[in-house]
């Protein structure tokens, strides 16, 4: 088979670690696009500030380009913690998972996701900042469980409990809220975090099928538009199709190599 073609069914699972290794096979380590994909294969591991680091060694007139501005501009989102491109991350790294059927991955990322989405909604709440950084302290764990116990009475060491319960002591007359808590606390939610718990990646050791997904929650792209419901009504704007952007990208860059 073609590499370049090979290279080009990588990219489009999102294997970019797998990619590279066919450009340096090609010899093309030191290529534009050789860069680019390496930089795309620490930002899916959250390593942004290497991912933009790699992007300071392309030439000017390729750092110039409208695509390659773009992708400066996120990575440095996403170093700040900004919500909008941290979320838009978390989606995209959900659908890696369902792309490459990694099933047990994607009921992780699933878990975290839902944390994620009720830590921001009890956090954004109580910090009026028109700039708010996921990576701010106030969102660890710890922080949100302390002001849980003293100022809510709210005792229970489970953050996810402790935040639902807050949203039903507190919020159960905001609708937007109230909505939220139905889509992450759902019976079919439930079941996938079950799923989660039961598995490697939880506190079991059974395995998780493409059945299995279906069976409790249908289509497992059902999943991000039920977080991306959740995330419009916290005024998140969301990109969701950021890979499949660079992807382009990076096919015309290996157009200019053949």
């Amino acid at each position: 088979m073609n590499t370049f073609k090979t290279i080009r069914q990588l990219i489009n699972r999102y294997d970019y670690g797998g990619a590279l290794d066919l450009l340096k096979d090609r010899d093309l380590e030191e290529s534009d696009v050789a860069t680019l994909v390496n930089s795309c294969r620490y930002a899916v591991n959250f390593d942004f500030k290497t991912a933009r680091y790699l992007l300071s060694n392309l030439p000017d007139e390729r750092k110039a380009s409208s695509e390659v501005q773009m992708i400066i501009k996120n990575l440095d989102q996403l170093i700040d913690g900004n919500p909008d491109a941290m979320f838009s991350e978390l989606m995209e790294n959900i659908k890696f998972q369902i792309v490459n059927e990694e099933f047990i991955d994607f009921l992780g990322r699933v878990y975290r996701f839902k944390e994620a989405v009720l830590k921001y909604l009890f956090v954004k709440n109580h910090i009026n900042r028109s700039r708010f950084s996921l990576l701010t302290s106030h969102m660890e764990k710890r922080e949100i469980l302390k002001k849980l116990r003293k100022k809510y009475r709210i005792y229970n060491s489970n953050l996810m409990y402790g935040i639902t319960t807050y949203i039903h002591r507190y919020l159960k007359n905001d609708y937007k809220y109230t909505e939220i808590e139905k889509i992450l606390n759902s019976d079919h939610m439930k079941a996938l975090i079950e799923l989660r718990n039961d598995s490697i990646v939880g506190h079991g050791f059974k395995g998780v099928s493409i059945d299995d997904i279906y069976r409790y929650y249908g289509n497992p792209y059902n999943v991000l538009d039920d977080f991306d419901k959740c995330l419009k009504k916290l005024d998140i704007k969301l990109f969701r199709y950021k890979y499949s952007v660079i992807n382009e990208y990076i096919e015309v860059m290996l157009d200019e190599l053949e």
